[in-house]
């Protein structure tokens, strides 16, 4: 090849290159989940992936980096941060290193009752939190939930204090809530949410609280045959993007990715309710995971336990307004709803 030869061929790419950009085309957005490969959570935010390159003409195709392979919450978020990622599904912990007001979500045991007030709560705190997110540096595309966390262990756990002797599993980087469980006198230990199923193994911990799609999925059944099956808290989420991604889209654009992502999370809701309630009848019936149900005794002992820790809670995991504009909101509906 001649030296003129390779100038004219630089010429003609660049100048293809320069038309690529020119139509508003860019590498893919990259989002990542702890979300297990091939769970209905995976192909949903891969068909939203596929909806989104429709609606831009190819500027935000999606790639899904699923099961955790970008690493933990916390990595996300830091990847997000420096541009190394452009989006994730965080569940509320994740969500709660960006701002602790998602806490009175998923980190307040036994606050809710039904799925009925967590969605009234969760509709009328979502623009406070979303505003709150923003000014983090993210924009929330949709909200999630998915089921209830249950309480895995190795040996049978029933009672509260049952699990004081247990060493339990909680997220690495959240001292406060850690200390919030020393407080109630329980063993925490402080580990990241993709060494669980090593940590089960190799007795570091031996109680896990968990949604039971992830139980199922990374065979956790096997090592914590047991299962306490009450609505611990809700398992909830949230698909967001960072900020300086998002205002790469033309006004239009973000309209019609936003109403994808509304559509996909309520898509995401309903088959995450169903595949956790699934879960718990696989694992039980064809892996012998052992569920004890809760009576009204039971039930109350935990109540006690958890209201008791409310008072740590408001101002400490949870910052005091946000709390007490969601209790708030919670003991009306209640009142409205008895």
């Amino acid at each position: 090849m001649t030296f003129p030869t390779r100038i004219v061929r630089f010429i003609s790419f660049a100048i293809a290159l320069t038309a690529l950009i020119s139509a508003g085309l860019s590498a893919p957005l990259r989002l990542a989940t702890l979300a297990p490969k091939d769970t209905s959570f995976d192909k949903t935010l891969r068909r939203m992936g596929q909806t989104w390159k429709k609606e831009t003409k190819g500027k935000a195709s999606l790639i899904v980096y699923a099961g955790g392979s970008q690493g933990s919450e916390s990595d996300l978020i830091q990847k997000m941060r420096i541009n190394r990622l452009h989006a994730a599904l965080l569940t509320g912990i994740g969500l709660s290193e960006i701002d602790d007001g998602v806490a009175v979500f998923q980190k307040v045991p036994l606050l809710y009752r039904s799925f009925d007030e967590l969605e009234h709560v969760m509709g009328k705190m979502a623009p406070v939190l979303e505003e709150r997110i923003l000014d983090k540096g993210f924009v929330v595309l949709t909200w999630i939930d998915s089921g209830w966390v249950r309480i895995f262990s190795k040996k049978e756990l029933i009672t509260p204090d049952d699990m004081r002797q247990s060493k339990l599993f909680t997220w690495a980087g959240d001292p406060k809530q850690t200390d919030l469980l020393k407080k109630m006198g329980f063993r925490p230990v402080a580990i990241d949410s993709t060494e669980i199923v090593s940590s089960l193994t190799t007795g570091l911990v031996d109680t896990v609280p968990m949604p039971p799609f992830y139980a199922l999925a990374s065979q956790t059944y096997n090592t914590a045959p047991y299962m306490l099956d009450f609505n611990y808290t809700p398992i909830i989420g949230a698909i967001l993007i960072s900020k300086k991604m998002w205002d790469r889209f033309s006004e239009e654009e973000q309209k019609a990715m936003l109403a994808t992502a509304k559509e996909t999370g309520k898509v995401m809701t309903e088959s995450g309710r169903q595949e956790s309630e699934e879960s718990i009848r696989v694992m039980r019936d064809d892996w012998n995971l052992n569920v004890h149900k809760m009576d009204e005794s039971l039930n109350a002992d935990w109540q006690a336990v958890s209201k008791e820790a409310y008072s740590h809670i408001r101002d400490n995991t949870v910052p005091a307004e946000i709390w007490d504009q969601a209790i708030e909101i919670l003991e009306d509906y209640r009142a409205a709803n008895p």
